[in-house]
């Protein structure tokens, strides 16, 4: 029993060392550099492509906005006009 402990943690030791040495190594340095610049320059993509995307999107909220005002215009001259009209019938009646 105690020799697979000592044995497990040997062989810990020595993948983690075996691990410190891979992955500190020139050419893992040179790896984790060219993913980190991809991870970079997708980053870049994505963010160009949402700023088109929000642009066009409030382009179409500011239209859609003043459709929704000139419609309140409108019905607020309809009703103007009808009580005006309403008033006027109400005079020739009286």
């Amino acid at each position: 029993m105690k020799k697979a402990v000592i044995f497990s943690l040997l062989g810990g030791y020595i993948l983690g060392k075996a691990g410190v040495e891979i992955f500190g190594g020139k050419t893992a340095r040179k790896v984790y550099t060219g993913i980190t610049t991809g991870a970079f320059l997708a980053k870049d993509s994505v963010m160009d492509r949402v700023e088109k995307i929000q642009a066009g999107a409030s382009d179409i909220a500011a239209d859609a906005r003043a459709n929704v005002e000139k419609y309140y215009a409108e019905k607020e001259k309809e009703y103007t006009e009808g009580t005006d009209k309403a008033a006027a019938a109400q005079k020739e009646e009286d």
